[in-house]
């Protein structure tokens, strides 16, 4: 089964982080095994980015994190395309106000894929999500 990730969700999988639930752990494993795969919005790529300039405590090395995405044929990026900006526009500013989630989450709606997030407004909209 395919599925979307959203930024932190697959930091905390690289990191091996035990924020990332059970439930979301035993997805990624299935993908890491080859039984399913991921789409990984290009803005986490961006976010990621973003927060380790921030120094944020994150994990992850973002040359590693590019490195193993492009080698890898089980997580796939998905580009940021004009359908998904549309899509984006379904999800109300009040409800998801930061630009980075309201675009993971078009992507899960535009590609209709769960979204794997801990984030509880996201969980909150009312679309598939682990």
């Amino acid at each position: 089964m395919p599925y979307v990730t959203d930024t932190y969700s697959i930091i905390w999988h690289m990191a091996d982080d035990p924020k990332l639930s059970k439930e979301a752990k035993k997805v990624f494993q299935r993908i890491d095994s080859g039984l399913d795969y991921i789409h990984i919005p290009c803005i986490v790529f961006f976010e990621l980015l973003y927060l380790l300039e921030k120094k944020k405590p994150i994990n992850v090395d973002f040359k590693e994190f590019v490195k193993l995405v492009s080698s890898s044929r089980n997580y796939k990026v998905e580009p940021l395309c004009l359908h998904i900006i549309e899509k984006s526009r379904e999800i109300q500013r009040r409800k998801i106000p930061d630009p980075w989630d309201r675009l993971i989450a078009a992507t899960s709606l535009h590609l209709g894929f769960p979204l794997i997030t801990r984030d509880r407004s996201l969980r909150n909209l009312g679309f598939d999500t682990i």
